[in-house]
């Protein structure tokens, strides 16, 4: 089974040849680090490192300069051309777009408790721009989208359920529906804690939903049984697991809370930060990616 179709079962429930395994980025020390590199990481050594972790997706930021064609997407369109990963377009969301609107995050907050007029009209901006963004890379080689909106944190959501309900929840579905209008995944990625807001989060349309960034398996668990079938979860494993002599117990643990019953639908394995970053010891890394290819 190739990559693209792996990750295509898992989020249709289908039946798939092994576990599949996603992250948004490795970083350059790690790449260094796991490839024995005396040099700078290319393209090459990335994609190298990709394939030896076993990596079936991968995620893409817009660049933050546009080249002279215009191409915001030029990093998918290189990754389309010459890998067969499936390959995420990470965008924002209605309430992390109209922050960056702000010039800081507690003078937003403070907008949105006083019922700030201009707020509505923000949102309307926010969602305008970045879904005509995710339309992009779906014309650029993106297999999928991820709308990246941190709207919680281990506590809980950053405003209350009520009030992302209000203003920003129908301006999530309206980007959901116009990017899968072109049939692409869409999954929905926040830290924190999101089961207060789960029924709103199934009711725009996503597809799945990434992190589980949540403070126990057990809590990945109640949203694996809140979705059933309507979300394919992706993501869960905590960094700090890496470093633990159980690591690949904890990974066991993961798939079991995340999984269906038969380990094997609706799951795509990955950390919960989305990044192999340069704190973490390839030799420890790994041996979990490497144990995951024979998980089915």
């Amino acid at each position: 089974m190739k990559r693209i179709e792996r990750i295509l079962a898992a989020v249709r429930f289908d039946s798939m040849d092994r576990l599949p395994k996603g992250e948004f980025y490795l970083e350059d020390e790690f790449i260094t680090e796991l490839l024995s590199l005396k040099k700078a990481v290319t393209f090459e050594d990335r994609a190298q490192a990709c394939e030896l972790c076993g990596l079936d997706a991968l995620a893409f930021s817009p660049l933050e300069e546009e080249d002279e064609n215009n191409r915001v997407w030029k990093n998918i369109e290189t990754w389309r051309k010459e890998t067969d990963f499936f390959i995420f377009a990470i965008i924002d969301g209605p309430f992390q777009g109209t922050a960056k609107l702000f010039s800081s995050f507690t003078d937003y907050l403070l907008a949105i408790a006083k019922s700030d007029p201009i707020i509505p009209d923000l949102i309307s901006k926010s969602v305008r721009i970045n879904t005509e963004l995710g339309l992009k890379a779906l014309v650029s080689g993106a297999n999928g989208i991820i709308v990246a909106d941190d709207i919680a944190y281990k506590g809980g959501t950053f405003i209350s359920p009520k009030a992302l309900k209000k203003d920003f929840f129908p301006g999530l579905k309206k980007q959901v529906h116009v990017l899968k209008e072109q049939n692409p995944p869409v999954f929905f990625h926040a830290d924190g804690d999101l089961l207060p807001v789960m029924d709103d989060l199934l009711d725009s349309g996503i597809n799945g939903l990434h992190s589980l960034d949540f403070s126990s398996l057990e809590d990945i668990t109640k949203v694996r049984m809140a979705t059933e079938h309507k979300l394919c979860l992706m993501g869960g494993y905590d960094l700090g697991w890496f470093e633990a002599e159980n690591r690949i117990e904890k990974a066991l643990e993961l798939i079991k809370a995340a999984s269906l019953q038969d380990l094997n639908g609706g799951y795509i394995f990955g950390s919960s930060a989305g990044i192999l970053g340069n704190t973490l010891s390839a030799k420890q890394v790994l041996p979990v990616y490497q144990w995951l290819n024979n998980v089915s």
